[in-house]
């Protein structure tokens, strides 16, 4: 708002438009309207999976400062909970422990009026571990009273509106969150965030305080970058991803589900023809309480006395698709660095000992989603053995 004053303080020294600006112009909002704002921005459901994919199909090394690792963030707001107006309930789950909350909280927001400020103040689960706690559902979490929490005063958030950006920016204290160690002896946290409307960060390391040194921090105290979701990032069976979310975090390859008929090509390493033949492949994305999450059938010269048949089944794994059969074993992911979002990548090595690997990029036409092309590389000891080319149209 300062800002729009400023422009239309600007714009009256040079022509009279007072009375567009006056219309525009609205009072500040309240302390309460503030907090409300701040509650808002903060409940959904957040997932720094696109900062995870990006910096995973970066050709860098696995450096610690790369953000890799895919964290789904859940904020609750509990509205009739006895500990006040203002109460967020926060898990976060990471994607190789999906089954426990590896951050969890319970924060009340209230208004500081000589430092025009809203303090967090959070509340950790006083029974159970402090990390990696089983997942709660906010109904019995609302139930809870202030003897069902410890609090460390040292360790609350404070957060200012930062109108340049139109966003809210804070954190703790400096050196103020003190804690011991059982193994580095008394260490303190530091911890920023920034929230906004459709996106929150942070960055959370500690510090051990008898020698300065760093005693953990996450990717390098890198910033998470958290998108808000539309709906909850549900978890089904455990370990297993529900189908709605794989489709959601494979979009290339959730779009190539259904049958495809079409024709190979196999090629030798001089571009000779070696032998065409027919295919039907159907590929199912399976519904949740499957053992696995996709099925595949590839019916090679189908109706002929020559068909073969495989079956492959997959399964989630953080990011990418891992899948089998009797002959192969391997992983497909979209393939982010496209624009277009209709690429995927296979990586397939055979079980035989032999060492050959195999190589796929597999895209679908802009023009018509039912055409695809595939083409696909054998590798034994870094040197091409043959190659396949296939054209598919999607029949159902």
């Amino acid at each position: 708002m300062r800002r729009y004053l400023r422009l239309c303080l600007g714009f009256l020294a040079v022509i009279s438009i007072a009375p567009a600006c006056a219309a525009e112009v609205t009072a500040a909002p309240s302390p309460s309207q503030r907090v409300e704002t701040f509650a808002t921005y903060w409940t959904g459901f957040f997932s720094n999976e696109r900062q995870a994919r990006l910096n995973g199909d970066r050709l860098m090394p696995a450096y610690p400062e790369l953000v890799r690792l895919n964290r789904d963030h859940r904020v609750h707001w509990l509205k009739d909970s006895p500990l006040g107006e203002f109460v967020l309930f926060m898990e976060e789950i990471k994607a190789d422990t999906p089954t426990v909350a590896h951050r969890q909280r319970v924060m009340t927001l209230s208004w500081l009026p000589k430092t025009e400020e809203i303090k967090v103040t959070q509340l950790f689960f006083t029974s159970g571990p402090t990390y990696d706690r089983p997942l709660l559902d906010p109904k019995d979490v609302e139930r809870l009273s202030l003897e069902d929490f410890t609090l460390y005063p040292g360790c609350d958030l404070y957060f200012s509106w930062d109108d340049d950006h139109g966003r809210f920016k804070g954190g703790m204290r400096p050196q103020t969150c003190q804690y011991d160690h059982p193994e580095s002896g008394p260490v303190y946290a530091e911890f920023d965030m920034v929230l906004d409307e459709d996106r929150m960060m942070y960055r959370d390391r500690s510090i051990k305080l008898s020698d300065g040194t760093i005693r953990g921090e996450i990717d390098g105290f890198s910033w998470l970058i958290f998108d808000r979701l539309a709906e909850p990032p549900t978890l089904a069976n455990g370990d297993r991803i529900s189908k709605k979310q794989l489709m959601r975090r494979m979009p290339a390859a959730g779009s190539m589900e259904g049958a495809w008929e079409g024709r190979f090509t196999r090629i030798d390493v001089d571009g000779n023809i070696l032998e065409q033949f027919p295919t039907r492949i159907t590929s199912t994305y399976l519904p949740d309480g499957h053992e696995y999450d996709f099925h595949q059938v590839n019916v090679y010269r189908p109706g002929t006395p020559q068909e073969t048949r495989i079956e492959s089944y997959g399964k989630w794994d953080v990011d990418r698709l891992r899948f089998f059969n009797n002959r192969l074993e391997g992983w497909s992911k979209d393939v982010e660095l496209d624009p277009t979002g209709l690429t995927s990548a296979f990586v397939m090595s055979f079980k035989d000992g032999s060492g050959l690997a195999v190589s796929e990029i597999i895209s679908r036409s802009p023009a018509d989603p039912d055409q695809r092309m595939r083409a696909t590389q054998y590798m034994k000891n870094g040197t091409i053995i043959r190659r396949t080319m296939i054209e598919e149209t999607r029949v159902r």
